[in-house]
């Protein structure tokens, strides 16, 4: 049953020992004997075979670290655009905003406070739209609404064209692998992080000016423990509480992820055989149900089902403006007021997504809003979420319903971002509390301004920030060829291993 799976997980994509004869038996044979004694080849010939080998496996892993984008044939390069292809530039844009943000709260958490919602708090950076930059939870409520839709697309599809089987095979197969999809790709930078970032080398904590370590456990071996014992904790699918996993904080949203896609599955799996307008109701009073129970993490992701169904209904809608082609003055007319209203949609998403993490309803223009929040999230983090998932469903709606808005997220860029957005979103945290520390402290120091100020960021934080960016993104696209990439081929393997033949 594991015939070919260790080929199919680390054979890199790139030139192969096909060509090296490494099976040849090591004898000679002649036409008058049928086996001559075995003679050894000359030691000049071995090493010779040896240095091919070695130097064409070295020759391999060289073109594999070559960023894809430098590569000739670029694996991560999309075949072909579609018309849900613009969500993957909105991930790769709001992985990166999630990378800014940790960044820049290691040097300075009083970016967080709303514009003066305190008499020092007057900065550019603190400007509504201007945090969008860091403003990692709203990048995160994309993230599940994201979720929500591309889990759920498919499917919706299946169900629409009355294909029940095909239904059932795609949700069990989507289900089944999930888990894997989400997590293989964590165990090798939780490792690492756990053996050289914290028990060989020295992983940051708190301020970076503190010069403090993680502590470690008494040996090696405890250390992995404690490393599996927090991976557990992450599969745990019946704790909803949030969970920041140490030494990789920033995994915090697996566990959300995960049990959000099985709230996806379910719901598709019990409203896949309604009727596409009862669907729809019954979905948003699910909404609603999470809403009103304060599970921000699941209401995203059913609304992103929600509009996974609603561009089907305007797919499949008889009534839409193509109808009005015969009075084109009516049309763009109508064309124009709608993309006056879905731009101005966006603005509203943009500055509601921009809510600081405190004092929030003590900074101009955000006090004006506070007080309509619902009473179930009027104190603590709660409300940030609720305004966040507010503006995410905003701005997915003014993308999905004006296309003009795509445009920017289906560039090559934008595409690239997104191939290796959960790359980046993986191991930008590691490498911040390490390396990515030391450069920054150094070059801060070396700069002539060795004190971490406090309502400025030192021009020494920007040097480092410049030098160990492109390096975090060439990690984060070695980790999506190697195992993102490797993660999702795996699961379908499976999958196709497990599951009854049809035959």
């Amino acid at each position: 049953m594991l015939k070919g799976f260790p080929r199919l997980l680390w054979t890199l994509p790139s030139q192969s020992y096909n060509d090296i004869d490494l099976d040849t038996p090591l004898i000679y044979e002649d036409e008058d004997s049928e086996i001559q004694p075995e003679v050894s080849l000359p030691i000049v010939n071995r090493n010779k075979r040896l240095y091919t080998a070695l130097s064409q496996t070295a020759s391999t892993i060289a073109v594999f670290l070559v960023p894809s984008f430098f590569q000739r044939k670029n694996p991560l390069r999309p075949q072909n655009i579609t018309e849900t292809s613009y969500l993957n530039g909105v991930r790769g844009l709001a992985s990166l905003l999630v990378y800014f943000q940790h960044i820049a709260t290691e040097y300075g958490d009083w970016i967080h406070y709303g514009y003066y919602s305190r008499p020092d708090d007057k900065y550019f950076i603190q400007l509504p739209f201007i945090r969008l930059l860091y403003s990692g939870r709203f990048m995160v409520a994309i993230f599940f609404v994201l979720s929500g839709y591309v889990l759920s697309y498919r499917p919706l599809q299946l169900s629409r064209k009355h294909n029940t089987g095909l239904l059932f095979d795609n949700l069990a197969s989507g289900l089944f692998r999930r888990a894997p999809r989400l997590f293989l790709p964590v165990v090798p930078v939780i490792l690492i992080t756990a053996i050289f970032g914290i028990y060989y080398g020295c992983y940051g904590t708190g301020r970076p000016s503190d010069g403090e370590c993680n502590s470690t456990e008494p040996s090696l071996w405890l250390q992995i423990v404690g490393t599996w014992n927090i991976f557990v904790q992450m599969l745990d699918p019946f704790t909803w509480s949030e969970f920041y996993p140490p030494g990789v904080p920033q995994l915090w949203t697996l566990p959300m992820e995960f049990r959000g896609s099985i709230v996806v599955f379910m719901l598709i799996l019990a409203l896949g055989n309604v009727k596409p307008p009862v669907r729809l109701v019954l979905l948003l009073s699910a909404a609603y149900a999470c809403f009103h129970f304060t599970r921000w993490d699941t209401l995203l992701f059913v609304c992103g089902v929600i509009l996974a169904e609603l561009r089907i209904l305007r797919k499949t809608s008889p009534y839409t403006l193509e109808k009005l082609r015969k009075n084109s003055t009516l049309a763009s007319t109508i064309r124009l007021i709608l993309a006056t209203f879905w731009v101005a949609i966006l603005a509203l998403a943009l500055f509601i997504g921009s809510w600081p993490a405190n004092l929030a309803c003590q900074s101009p223009g955000f006090q004006h809003i506070c007080p309509y929040t619902p009473s179930q999230y009027s104190t603590g983090v709660a409300q940030q979420y609720f305004w966040i998932f507010v503006a995410a469903i905003l701005l997915l709606l003014s993308l999905e319903n004006f296309e003009p808005l795509q445009q920017p997220f289906v560039t090559p860029l934008a595409n690239y971002f997104g191939e290796i957005s959960f790359g980046l979103y993986i191991v930008h945290f590691p490498f911040l509390q390490t390396i990515g520390r030391w450069v920054i402290v150094t070059t801060i120091r070396s700069t002539g301004n060795p004190t971490f100020g406090y309502q400025e960021f030192p021009r020494g934080f920007f040097l480092g920030g410049i030098l160990i960016t492109p390096f975090i993104i060439w990690l984060a696209d070695i980790h999506c060829r190697l195992f993102d990439v490797k993660s999702v081929s795996f699961a379908r393997w499976l999958s196709l291993k497990c599951f009854l033949s049809k035959e």
